[in-house]
């Protein structure tokens, strides 16, 4: 995104609201006892007493300055808002104060191309499965937060990232970007047709979050995909980057439509340029 004179004027004071010791704990204080909707307000005179300060005046000043984006004021006290508690589970769920990375641990998964050993790492927020055997898988990353390896193996890791993108990729295919509810929009890349890896991009339209995945692991969800998967006795559950190879084709550009042959069941998907399933035909 670039530097921090880059951010939109909301991320900015919505950031700059925070650099101020009392307000985060005015915001703990409320986040402690949180049960979404059903959380209990907190008196004015309770939630002074929580943070330990004895000038009124300081308190409601800051107080004040989180109403609106942090806090809000309901019948019986005062409440953090849904904003409160995202930027809550993030921290949770990222530990950006940590400077230990994880350890993945070893895995048993083979290189798509070459069948060498694969090795999962991980480095700035992202779990990335590479081949050091071969050139000729591109290999795969996604965002994968600290916090999904506390008890997990590297096999267990493995399958909650696998699960993670399918559930994400689901929501992003069906119009909604899974990190903030937005609309996304599908970029079919047709001038990248013919290159060596061809991806289909799926981005949100009002936050950062965006994807580039193979056109068959975007749309396997589909149930005519899904059949035709499950009769070649692929099974349609296992890892993406386990999913038969595939061939994509420009269909048309008027409307945008794209063809994707699956070459190991001898069938060419036709999706549109909002990975609906247009056509599933077989060879002829």
């Amino acid at each position: 995104m670039g530097t921090d004179e880059d951010l939109p004027a909301d991320a900015r004071e919505a950031f700059a609201l925070l650099g101020h010791d009392l307000r985060l704990e005015i915001l703990l204080a409320l986040l402690a006892e949180w049960e979404a909707i059903y959380t209990e307000p907190v008196g004015y005179a309770e939630l002074m007493a929580a943070v330990g300060v004895e000038d009124s005046g300081r308190f409601n000043y800051h107080l004040q300055r989180l109403r609106g984006a942090y806090v809000r004021k309901v019948e019986g006290g005062y409440v953090p808002t849904a904003s409160a508690t995202a930027l809550y589970r993030a921290v949770l769920a990222h530990r950006p104060t940590s400077s230990i990375e994880p350890d993945p641990g070893s895995i048993d998964a083979a290189c798509p191309a070459c069948g060498s050993a694969l090795a999962l790492e991980y480095e700035r927020g992202f779990a990335s499965l590479d081949c050091d055997a071969c050139e000729r898988w591109p290999g795969f990353t996604y965002p994968f937060p600290r916090n999904g390896f506390e008890g997990r193996d590297g096999e267990a890791v493995l399958e909650a990232l696998s699960d993670r993108v399918r559930h994400h990729l689901e929501l992003a295919r069906g119009g909604q970007c899974p990190h903030c509810a937005g609309s996304t929009t599908v970029d079919l890349r047709p001038d990248a047709v013919g290159s060596e890896a061809h991806y289909v991009g799926i981005g949100c339209d009002v936050c950062p979050f965006v994807v580039g995945i193979d056109a068959l692991a975007a749309i396997r969800g589909d149930e005519r995909v899904a059949s035709v998967l499950r009769e070649a006795g692929v099974e349609t559950g296992r890892y993406c980057w386990e999913l038969p190879e595939t061939t994509a084709r420009v269909e048309s550009r008027e409307p945008p439509l794209l063809a994707v042959e699956i070459e190991a069941v001898s069938v060419t998907v036709v999706i549109d340029e909002a990975l609906a399933v247009r056509e599933v035909r077989s060879a002829e």
